[in-house]
């Protein structure tokens, strides 16, 4: 089967080293496999997805090397269907959810999001650095928005089935998500694609790299006068491989680190999570 990736940015904010980590996951695992890699841009959510950011984004990606072969259409031009996908209709608050109120899923409601009728039972997969996983999915995610508008966890299945995508390389704060998208591929009577979580990268508050780290940005790196290399001395050792260039050949899903890691505030140095209990 001939491998095909993808880089998949979402354009409400600039790059961060975060992201380097895992498009370079991916850029790593399709070109071991001399397969190709596209770039999809991830802008479902109008009302933060801005074109200058997603400009931005491309020149950042080419800056660190990570060349695509093929950009598909954004999701802002897709359309997504929920045909062949048991769902029900849900206006219940997130905290009447967690409070067990909601009934929903038994009174088949006309009113509120669709969320996905997740079906019981175990989930199996097999992860390419995690070892293979048997898992419970224990939520009912949104698929549609009320006002009809798609939701992520709709639209990147369907696009990674129309763009061909046969793996999917991502921050391992998304491990927990995939047992609900092996069961809606299930669902749709469509083969999933291999999976690689690699490791996830925090600001030193403990948080999740995000744009309120502005200083692990890309943009901001560059403008202190970082070089693509200094970037990869600092990140690919979490990927199993060393120096300031990307190897291909050199690259072993089973060598990435799994957990999560903390960058310091100016992305001098990355050193393990003493909080974190693995993934």
């Amino acid at each position: 089967m001939h491998v095909v990736g993808r880089l998949a940015p979402t354009p409400s904010g600039h790059l961060h080293l975060g992201n380097a980590l895992a498009f370079g996951a991916a850029w790593l695992s399709a070109r071991s496999a001399d397969g190709r890699l596209l770039l999809r841009i991830e802008d479902l959510d109008q009302g933060r997805a801005r074109d200058p950011i997603a400009r931005a984004q491309r020149d950042d990606l080419q800056w660190l090397g990570l060349q695509w072969d093929e950009e598909v259409p954004p999701q802002s031009t897709r359309t997504y269907t929920l045909e062949g996908i048991p769902t029900y209709r849900c206006g219940c608050s997130r905290a009447e959810r967690l409070a067990g109120r909601c009934r929903c899923r038994e009174t088949q409601g006309t009113e509120g999001a669709w969320r996905f009728k997740t079906p019981p039972g175990e989930v199996t997969f097999t992860d390419r650095t995690h070892g293979p996983r048997v898992e419970t999915p224990t939520e009912d995610p949104n698929l549609r928005r009320p006002d009809g508008g798609a939701a992520y966890p709709l639209a990147v299945v369907l696009d990674d089935l129309r763009d061909g995508v046969t793996e999917v390389v991502r921050g391992g704060d998304l491990l927990g998500a995939t047992a609900t998208q092996v069961a809606l591929y299930q669902c749709l009577g469509r083969r999933t694609p291999t999976w690689l979580h690699g490791p996830l990268l925090l600001g030193e508050d403990g948080k999740k790299l995000s744009k309120s780290h502005g200083s692990t940005e890309l943009r901001a790196l560059r403008a202190r006068g970082w070089e693509p290399g200094r970037v990869w001395e600092l990140l690919l050792p979490l990927l199993g491989l060393r120096g300031p260039e990307l190897d291909s050949g050199a690259f072993d899903p089973e060598r990435v680190a799994r957990g999560t890691f903390v960058v310091d505030g100016e992305g001098r140095s990355v050193t393990p999570h003493t909080a974190s209990r693995g993934l």
